[in-house]
């Protein structure tokens, strides 16, 4: 059995998102899973993100009215697999810094 490593639980969720790249590419992909910390999405070899680019990510479409929003629109990829990528929100949080 192995050990759960993830720190938020991923739960199936397909969703239609934009994903834009930093080239300012922007196409359109479905999620797999969702979790609090990042989306798995179904993304073609042709154009598919590498590992540590950061994106854009949008929800255009939510046929299953699951009332899912993200808490970012920016995200980093973080892994790559046969259908797709897994990207991890990047969540900006300045505090006071600029007060």
């Amino acid at each position: 059995m192995t050990k759960e490593l993830r720190k938020h639980p991923r739960r199936i969720v397909h969703l239609e998102v934009e994903l834009g790249f930093p080239s300012g590419e922007k196409k359109t992909v479905r999620t797999q899973d969702i979790s609090d910390g990042g989306v798995f999405l179904v993304v073609d070899k042709l154009r598919r993100p590498i590992i540590g680019e950061v994106v854009e990510v949008k929800i255009v479409n939510d046929d299953q009215n699951t009332g899912i929003t993200f808490p970012s629109n920016d995200a980093v990829v973080v892994r790559q697999e046969e259908g797709g990528v897994g990207v991890a929100f990047i969540e900006l949080d300045f505090g006071n810094e600029f007060s």
